[in-house]
């Protein structure tokens, strides 16, 4: 693997939850950071201490929580989407929800996505009925979605997220094996959507890697980088094939799943755990002649919340922190041997697994 530099923790917590609780997903607020649980609580803390204050903990955010995503790194508001069909705003200056928006079948929603600016949020819901949907809100006049993508999916819909550039620009991934982008500006749902990838494997996670690359990761940790077709092009005129196709990753980097990839200027994170060796690795994968992993830069965390499964990573560059949340109902906070060595920003995951947000059974 080349030189591995190690994270040593400094601090840990429970936040106060009830015990067999799961830690599912960690996000910056302003000053703070925040986590969504099993006991289906928000509670914001503080990042050096990890401590919670009672008047920014909100009790029963949903029935089923699932998905936590902020507005922006430094604005004080939060987004969730739960099982029980709610998608609601948090204000935390004023401690208060503030805007709450609804299925109109009560369809357990499983993802969320928030566009640059914070102007819209996406919801993808549960395949229920025989229909999967993805909806879209514009949360300055909030009544009604103003686009509802019905027939794109024929699965659950476990992954949405903007392109971080172009507002316009929403990628979904579902169970179905394909991730599609849409053009949210096409009122129409057909001519909206606007590329289609066949992952041939349930999605797992799904983003943005650059403007034109994305990649897919399966439920059962297959990678593959796809490009996007540029407009009025057939195909790409790069030399590079694609897809990309890194296959299962698992035997590749030595682990047991993947946690969860994060994008970050061109490049990207892996967080790859096992839980039999309690150690969490973050490996670099980035674009010089092609796609590839640095395994020469990678970060490794030791008895990483012992054998149970991480759930959640994010880093803060500015200290050189990293966060971890799992299924021991832990969050721990971890500093780099060496600074020099910190992997690129890690963003939250989210709790999407199969059928089941709330525990992989299969893990």
């Amino acid at each position: 693997m080349g030189s591995i530099t190690t994270a040593r923790p400094f601090a840990t917590s429970s936040l106060s939850l009830p015990t067999n609780s799961y830690i599912y997903c960690i996000k910056a607020v302003g000053r703070s950071l925040a986590a969504i649980s099993s006991d289906d609580s928000l509670r914001v803390f503080d990042p050096v201490t990890l401590q919670v204050s009672a008047d920014r903990v909100f009790q029963n955010a949903h029935t089923g929580i699932v998905c936590l995503e902020n507005v922006g790194d430094e604005i004080e508001s939060l987004v969730t989407a739960g099982r029980d069909g709610y998608v609601r705003c948090w204000d935390l200056r004023s401690g208060k929800k503030t805007v709450e928006l609804k299925d109109e079948k009560s369809t357990p929603f499983l993802s969320l996505a928030i566009a640059p600016g914070g102007t819209a949020v996406a919801a993808g819901t549960e395949l229920t009925h025989s229909q999967a949907t993805v909806q879209i809100w514009d949360l300055r006049s909030p009544q009604l979605p103003v686009a509802r993508y019905v027939e794109c999916h024929n699965d659950d819909v476990t992954e949405l997220c903007y392109h971080p550039s172009k507002a316009s620009s929403l990628l979904s991934g579902s169970t179905d094996g394909l991730v599609n982008i849409y053009n949210t500006t096409i009122a129409d749902e057909d001519d909206s959507l606007i590329e289609v990838f066949n992952h041939e494997a349930s999605i797992h996670h799904a983003g943005f890697l650059t403007d034109t690359d994305i990649y897919a990761l399966s439920h059962d940790e297959q990678l593959s980088i796809y490009r996007m077709t540029a407009p009025d092009e057939g195909e790409s005129s790069d030399d590079e094939p694609y897809p990309v196709v890194f296959g299962d990753m698992r035997p590749r980097l030595s682990c047991e799943y993947i946690v969860d990839i994060a994008p970050n200027s061109g490049s990207a994170v892996i967080a790859a755990g096992s839980h039999s060796t309690s150690t969490l690795d973050l490996i670099p994968l980035h674009y010089t002649a092609g796609w590839d992993l640095d395994m020469s830069r990678t970060v490794r965390l030791r008895k990483a919340h012992d054998e149970e499964i991480v759930r959640t990573v994010y880093t803060q560059n500015q200290s050189s922190t990293i966060y971890t949340g799992g299924e021991d109902g832990v969050i721990n906070a971890w500093r780099l041997d060496e600074a020099a060595n910190s992997p690129a920003h890690f963003g939250s995951t989210r709790t999407k697994r199969k059928r089941d947000s709330v525990a992989d059974e299969n893990r």
